[in-house]
C-alpha cells in the first residue's frame, strides 16, 4: 500500500512538471534579425504584455523571442518580423500565445509593436 501512495504521488509531482513545461511555447529560428534587436523588441512585448495581462486581470508569467527572418529598411527605420511566444496565468491554470510580430525599430533603436495580436495561436 505504501508504494501506490509513494507511486501515486511521484506520478502527480513529474505529471504536473510534463503539465508546466507544456504551456511553454516552442520558438522556430529563421535568420535575418540581430539578436539586439530581437532583445529590444522582446522588451516592448513585455511592456505590452504586462497591460494586457493587467487588463485580462491575469499574470504574465514568461516571454520568449527568436528571429523570425529578415529586417527589412522602411523611411522612418526597419521591420523586424520576430516570433514570440507569452505565457500568462491565470486562476484556471496558464494560457500560452505564440505569433510572429513585427516590431518597427526606429533611427535610434527604440522599438514598438506594429501588431501584438498577431501572436495568438
Amino acid at each position: 500500500m505504501l508504494w501506490v501512495i509513494l507511486l501515486v504521488g511521484v506520478s502527480g509531482l513529474v505529471g504536473g512538471y510534463a503539465a508546466e513545461r507544456a504551456t511553454i511555447p516552442k520558438l522556430q529560428y529563421r535568420p535575418g534579425t540581430p539578436n539586439e534587436v530581437v532583445a529590444t523588441c522582446r522588451q516592448a512585448v513585455i511592456a505590452a504584455a504586462r497591460t494586457h495581462a493587467a487588463e485580462m486581470g491575469a499574470e504574465l508569467i514568461r516571454v520568449d523571442a527568436t528571429s523570425a527572418g529578415e529586417m527589412r529598411r522602411t523611411r522612418n527605420g526597419q521591420r523586424a518580423p520576430v516570433e514570440v511566444g507569452i505565457v500568462y496565468g491565470r486562476p484556471s491554470g496558464r494560457e500560452a500565445r505564440q505569433g510572429v510580430i513585427e516590431c518597427r525599430v526606429g533611427a535610434r533603436g527604440q522599438a514598438t509593436i506594429a501588431e501584438l495580436a498577431g501572436a495568438t495561436r
